[in-house]
């Protein structure tokens, strides 16, 4: 039984889109700050497991999934709004890292969840229906590859050697 749960593991990995990927790790950030939230308090070690796998996420998804919208007309607003709606987590992040008061990281922590679970509503809804007019599937998994490849990177990993790892530029070019 587990040699099949592996095959079938496997196989889900090699046919996974981007989309697939991104929404696991969604519910992934989400189960982490439910367990902060549930406890009424901030929580550190959790809090800094949560975020550092989110900034991760959110480099990763910007360098190899972004990049591949932003220029294109389509889906060129959504994606500029999902650059934006990083920022500010980002700027949270901070906030929260920078203040040593307990209070004031659990209150600055319900805002970032608030601004990732609107976030997250964003993108799967707006940004993926984008995606998919201007992606086809087979982008679709080269792409989920690539951020694979990325993050492992990131976090100093050995990445898989049949993806390839352009570097485009995430700046947008005028329309």
């Amino acid at each position: 039984m587990d040699e099949e749960m592996k095959k079938e593991e496997e196989s889900i990995r090699k046919n996974a889109t981007i989309y697939d990927l991104l929404k696991l790790e969604h519910k992934d950030v989400k189960k982490l700050f439910k367990q902060i939230l549930d406890s009424e308090s901030f929580q550190s070690n959790i809090y800094n497991q949560a975020s550092k796998s989110l900034a991760i996420h959110l480099d990763a998804e910007e360098k190899v999934f972004y990049t591949q919208l932003i220029n294109n007309r389509e889906s060129r607003s959504e994606t500029i709004e999902g650059f934006e709606e990083h920022d500010v987590a980002r700027k949270i992040m901070k906030d929260i890292d920078d203040s040593t008061d307990n209070d004031v990281k659990f209150a600055k922590f319900k805002v970032l969840t608030e601004v990732v679970s609107q976030h997250v509503d964003d993108e799967e809804g707006d940004i993926y229906r984008k995606a998919k007019k201007v992606l086809s599937k087979e982008q679709e998994q080269e792409i989920a590859k690539q951020f694979m490849n990325e993050k492992m990177s990131m976090m100093n990993l050995p990445s898989s050697p049949s993806a390839t790892n352009p570097q485009p530029s995430p700046t947008p070019t005028p329309m």
